[in-house]
């Protein structure tokens, strides 16, 4: 059995069991500095870590890491720069223990002047191997502003959140940042040759005005081509942040986050929810001098409350991006975790509802039975809580995680999909992933 296949769990005895496949990435973000992001992403790590998950908090903010301050880590001898340049094989070697229990820190410290703004390859590799951690949620802190490394990872992430605070510039930039964050989520899809094509035609098409939004574009490009819509489609809903406004300290101040947030879900038209506030608290600035988590030395404050809460919310999964109805397809198959078992009538459904079984190419039959049984992207990702589906389906090997944990995704996706052959399906795509990697 593959090392993603398997249901991880703490050691130590009464340990809480791990979340099966990989972890579950969370981004911490903001449209500038000085919002509280790394306070927040600190604290959020520490509040996951407290309900019992097993984290990894990532300081990716290489041009001014400061969480091991913040958390009251000794300086790492080794960083997050060591691993983008090579001299560090493996990111889970960087991860040092800290002072809250089931809370590793990957630092960034010593960040390398030609380390702010690493390469393609780099930010890839990043993240792959970041998706075959061994823990249960990951929390990247971003830096500042919408450079297209950061951009990349808040959008690698299962869900980001956005930093506020009051003033009006951190609104205009968070607004600037969103907006820069989704037309670059659809920038992937848009590269795809008969996307590609859809777009230029509505943009050659004189006899219309310009377009206005993204949501616009979709609609003319589904009067061309009503696939390549839908894709562009698919990927604007998987896009679906979270406002967090900080320092909060008036009732006015409390009006201008949910304001934000429903200026820009009318301005982009996708879902952009509001996570709620986080009060000024004093005791927050005497934790940051102390160095120590809040959590741990006032628990009881209003801040700590605040992010234990928010923690929960987001464990639970509450927020739910908006789907397009579907027309009803057939039964899939349903796995009943109670008894560890699957129910067979459904499975043999979905079976027959499948495309014949095609190892020529199995990324793409993976993607042809998830549409056959019309299901979109952000479904099977919830289900599984495997992140880089598409780049399973899109078999771009480049991106994915080492073999032991690729094998345990794509059993579970199979699984899921109610694939018969999914053994068969798994062996030969690792046998396209091998020639690769050999190369």
């Amino acid at each position: 059995m593959g090392t993603g296949e398997q249901t991880r769990t703490l050691a130590g005895p009464g340990a809480p069991e791990r979340l099966a496949g990989a972890p579950r990435i969370w981004a911490v973000g903001g449209g500038k500095g000085g919002v509280g992001k790394s306070l927040v992403a600190s604290s959020l790590a520490c509040a996951m870590a407290g309900t019992g998950r097993h984290c990894a908090l990532i300081d990716a903010d290489l041009g001014g890491a400061n969480l091991h301050t913040l958390l009251g880590v000794s300086e790492p001898r080794r960083t997050l720069s060591h691993f983008l340049n090579g001299e560090v094989k493996a990111l889970a070697d960087l991860m040092v223990p800290t002072s809250v229990p089931r809370l590793s820190l990957v630092g960034a410290n010593r960040a390398l002047l030609e380390m702010a703004n690493p390469k393609h390859c780099q930010k890839e590799k990043l993240f792959r191997h970041v998706r075959g951690l061994n823990v249960d949620e990951v929390v990247l802190d971003l830096g500042g502003g919408s450079a297209f490394n950061v951009l990349d990872s808040f959008l690698v992430a299962r869900r980001g959140l956005v930093v506020i605070t009051p003033e009006p510039t951190a609104l205009e930039n968070a607004e600037h940042f969103l907006r820069a964050a989704f037309y670059r989520s659809l920038r992937v899809v848009a590269r795809r040759p008969e996307v590609k094509a859809a777009i230029l035609r509505v943009r050659e098409d004189r006899s219309a005005p310009p377009v206005g939004s993204a949501q616009e574009l979709i609609a003319r490009v589904r009067q061309i081509d009503p696939p390549a819509a839908k894709l562009l489609a698919e990927s604007a809903e998987a896009f679906a942040p979270l406002l967090l406004l900080n320092q909060v300290e008036s009732v006015e101040d409390r009006r201008t986050g949910p304001a934000l947030a429903e200026r820009c879900r009318e301005r982009l038209g996708v879902s952009i929810d509001f996570a709620g506030c986080l009060e000024a608290d004093p005791h927050v600035r005497e934790a940051v001098a102390r160095r120590r988590p809040a959590q741990q030395l006032f628990s009881h404050s209003a801040f700590a409350r605040q992010i234990e809460a928010l923690a929960r919310r987001l464990l639970r999964e509450q927020w739910e991006a908006p789907r397009e109805p579907r027309l009803p397809t057939a039964p899939r198959a349903r796995h009943c975790p109670e008894l560890g078992t699957t129910n067979t009538s459904a499975a043999s459904a979905a079976a027959a509802a499948l495309p014949p079984l095609d190892l020529d190419r199995p990324g793409s039959y993976l993607r042809r039975c998830r549409k056959r049984l019309g299901l979109t992207l952000r479904e099977l990702t919830d289900r599984t809580r495997i992140q880089g589906l598409g780049d399973i389906e899109r078999e771009r090997f480049d991106a994915l995680p080492p073999e032991p944990y690729l094998r345990g995704f794509l059993l579970t996706y199979a699984r899921e999909l109610g694939i018969a052959e999914l053994e068969v399906l798994t062996a030969r795509y690792l046998d396209r992933y091998r020639s690769v990697e050999e190369r």
